[in-house]
């Protein structure tokens, strides 16, 4: 193929969104590549069609246009005219106090909006200085930069994915995705395509993607999207796309603002025309259209309200909420909607085994595991063991004392329910040694171990065939059922017929339909050198395990809906998941669940419809969420949106108030975010918004103060005059208060009396 063709055909392939469609051969075809890799006179092409593998900033918004954002307001417009005018009187004193209190407005302003330019540097940051690629059939190490589409590339666990890569071979590849999609365990991948429509990022198991890492196993990919082309590129164009709405706060300040200019304006042209009648200087009428402007304008405000912000800040700051923009402390006390993430959020980003299904009977393990199996069938514990054996995960003791496992979270998860029941997971590891293993892989599903005789010293294994060797094999359930001949019951191995093979599929599918990762645990005696330790398996029972809900958010939940909040969860995770953490957190007591492929085919009627009715959204991509945030604030709710993920930035830059896991959450989160959880849980959420409504109380309290008294002013600079006119037909010396007076006045009983105000503790 010529160097142009060839440049145009990789040009038009590469903007294909459906690759995991594909199979590799048509895959490695259409970008004209091959497993040796590319040649240099081909990476060279390319990259000059595709330039280098980065993301792109957009312009932003330059640091005048911030400034005269700040000084293009109502009210700073007023003053600055009114400085001006002073200046061209003379009046050196009064010029220079309204320029400070300008300056004052202006730097408070600019300082808030500057620091919300900053969330796409933390997503560049998330790139990865080099990786390993295949070209002209030798591996080499190429700065991540210069990737281009059709190189062929590497990957291992521990190494971030520096491109979009159809994935062309896989050894029990794991890659952990939720900064992309939510998902809270790491994705087995595959490299035969899935040809579905609508398929969410989660489930397209043949691809890799940008920015994501590697969990376990390795593999080769070959990139299909470099740059902004990635899906990171297209979460970095949606972020920089989100403009930054004005808080409830500054649109209210903004309309106050407005209707004092214009009595103001008219009060001053009434003093004006009637010192005009009189035959007044034109410097003196001046000098009281100023001393009007002057008294129409609320000064202390700026000062009252970041007083009164800072100190609502440091109250949340003591209640593990970090306010990064001080506006966001009152656009808290006005949320109407709280969307929030799962993972993390409403949960406690840690799988956990809750209940064991041995022989069709449920062992649920609640806060004392040991307790719970104490009554349970023997082959409970037996279960238990066999996890914790057949396992990968290991431990270590930190400074403190404290355990911590390592490794996979459904591994360790076994290993941590083993250990609440009591069990000593290192001494049983050392009692029953592993003397070989079958990997864990996504085309088997399944992972065995063999290990040593068993002598009859380990109490709970006495019921299980002694002296000789024995696999463990866990799995999931329907991968292991093919292969299963018998199911342990009360210590008896009973023939697995119809009747066992229904109740325990039965047992499956009523706790995947909970919302349950299932696994499937068996056991098989080696009598011979010759048997296969994953055939002719004795089932032992199921295991089912799940991120479960923190124990505090259900109050807070109902905590929201008697203040009049409407919690909705949104989650890439998957449908039956999020409801069935919904329904048991109270979110929601429907069956309807509206995923990202639904959204898609819904038009604009149809969606505000589903916004107004559905509370929980699962498998959305970053699009959904904005999609989701957005008809919610057309619909005239205050929104708060929680996230952690890379995919939840833009939806947290466009809601009303974005609030960004502290634990979790990546930098990118937190840079696009109004607010950092430093405790990662939605009861925070719920406390910000009790101390956020008392500083609105607070605000509206001395808004309302300071009008009033500033139309006292005002009221005060047009009837003084009056007497002087009817008495004399003049003007002369009849100001009743010059700006720099009016200036004090505003200063002190605005300023002083105010910052009282926004101390106002909270009304029962």
């Amino acid at each position: 193929m010529s160097s142009l063709s060839e440049t145009m055909a990789v040009e038009e392939t590469s903007r294909i969104s459906d690759w995991h469609r594909v199979d590799v051969d048509s895959v490695l075809s259409d970008l004209d590549s091959s497993l040796a890799g590319l040649e240099p006179a081909a990476v060279e092409r390319r990259r000059e069609s595709f330039g280098t593998n980065e993301l792109q900033e957009s312009a932003g918004t330059s640091k005048l246009s911030l400034i005269w954002g700040q000084v293009s307001s109502v009210m700073v417009l007023i003053l600055i005219g009114a400085a001006v005018l002073s200046l061209l009187l003379g009046k050196y004193l009064e010029a220079g106090a309204i320029g400070a209190i300008v300056v004052l407005f202006t730097a408070l302003g600019f300082y808030q909006e500057y620091r919300a330019e900053q969330a796409i540097a933390a997503l560049r940051r998330m790139a990865v200085p080099s990786a390993r690629v295949t070209r002209s059939g030798r591996m080499t190490s190429v700065p991540v930069g210069e990737l281009v589409p059709g190189d062929v590339v590497h990957l291992d666990a521990g190494t971030v994915v520096p491109a979009d890569l159809r994935l062309v071979e896989v050894a029990s590849l794991r890659i952990e995705e939720a900064t992309l999609t939510g998902e809270s365990e790491p994705i087995d991948k595959q490299t035969d395509p899935v040809d579905h429509d609508d398929l969410a990022l989660g489930d397209r198991v043949c691809m890799a993607y940008s920015g994501t890492q590697v969990a376990a196993g390795r593999g080769q990919g070959v990139v299909v999207a470099t740059g902004m082309h990635t899906e990171l590129g297209r979460i970095a164009r949606l972020l920089q796309n989100v403009e930054s709405e004005p808080t409830p706060l500054q649109q209210r300040l903004d309309r106050v603002g407005k209707q004092l200019a214009l009595l103001g304006v008219a009060v001053a042209a009434a003093v004006v025309v009637m010192g005009a009648i009189s035959g007044e200087s034109a410097s003196d009428l001046v000098l009281t259209a100023i001393s009007v402007a002057v008294a129409v304008i609320p000064e202390g405000l700026p000062a009252v309200v970041t007083f009164t912000l800072a100190i609502g800040s440091q109250r949340m700051l003591r209640r593990q909420a970090l306010i990064r923009k001080l506006p966001a402390v009152e656009t808290l006390g006005s949320v109407t909607v709280i969307c929030s993430d799962k993972t993390g959020t409403l949960t406690q980003n840690r799988m956990t085994v809750t209940v064991l299904d041995v022989a069709g009977q449920q062992v649920r393990l609640d806060d004392d595991a040991a307790a719970s199996v104490a009554g349970a069938p023997s082959s409970a514990m037996v279960t238990l063991i066999a996890g914790l054996l057949c396992n990968d995960g290991a431990s270590e003791v930190d400074a403190s004392g404290t355990r911590r496992w390592l490794g996979d979270p459904t591994e360790t998860a076994l290993l941590q329910a083993a250990a609440d029941t009591g069990l000593d997971v290192e001494a049983l590891r050392n009692l029953v040694p592993r003397v070989d293993e079958r990997p864990f892989d996504s085309t088997r599903k399944r992972m065995s171990t063999v290990h040593e005789q068993l002598d009859g010293t380990i109490g709970q294994l006495t019921e299980l065939p002694q002296d000789v060797r024995v696999s463990f094999v866990k799995g999931a359930v329907d991968g292991l059922l093919q292969h299963t001949s018998a199911v342990w019951d009360n210590g008896i191995a009973v023939e697995f017929d119809n009747r066992w093979h229904a109740r325990i599929t039965a047992g499956n599918d009523a706790l995947a339909a909970a919302g349950m990762r299932v696994l499937g645990v068996a056991f098989r005696p080696l009598r011979s050198a010759e048997d296969d330790p994953e055939s002719e398996l004795i089932l032992l029972g199921l295991v089912g395990i799940i991120d479960p809900p923190r124990p505090e958010v259900r109050d807070a939940v109902a905590v929201c809906r008697r203040a009049g909040i409407r919690p909705v969860m949104i989650t890439g995770d998957h449908p039956l998941t999020a409801l069935a953490i919904a329904k048991d957190l109270g979110i929601t007591d429907s069956e309807r669940v509206l995923v990202g492929a639904d959204i898609d085919h819904l038009d604009d009627d149809a969606f505000a419809a589903a916004a107004r009715e559905v509370s929980v959204f699962a498998r959305v991509s970053p699009e959904h969420k904005l999609r989701i945030v957005g008809e919610l604030q057309r619909q005239h709710q205050v929104v708060a949106m929680t996230g952690d993920g890379v995919n939840d930035a833009p939806a947290l830059k466009r809601a009303d108030i974005g609030v960004a896991m502290g634990i979790t959450g990546t930098d990118v989160s937190k840079e696009a975010a109004d607010m950092v959880l430093r405790d990662d849980n939605f009861a925070t959420i719920v406390a910000s918004v009790e101390e956020g409504r008392v500083i609105y109380d607070n605000l509206r309290r001395f808004v309302r103060f300071a009008v009033a008294g500033n139309i006292g002013k005002m009221i005060v600079m047009v009837a003084w005059p009056l007497p002087f006119l009817l008495a004399t037909g003049t003007l002369e010396d009849a100001t009743a208060l010059l700006p720099l007076q009016l200036l004090w006045l505003n200063l002190m009983t605005d300023g002083v009396l105010g910052l009282s105000m926004g101390l106002e503790p909270a009304e029962k």
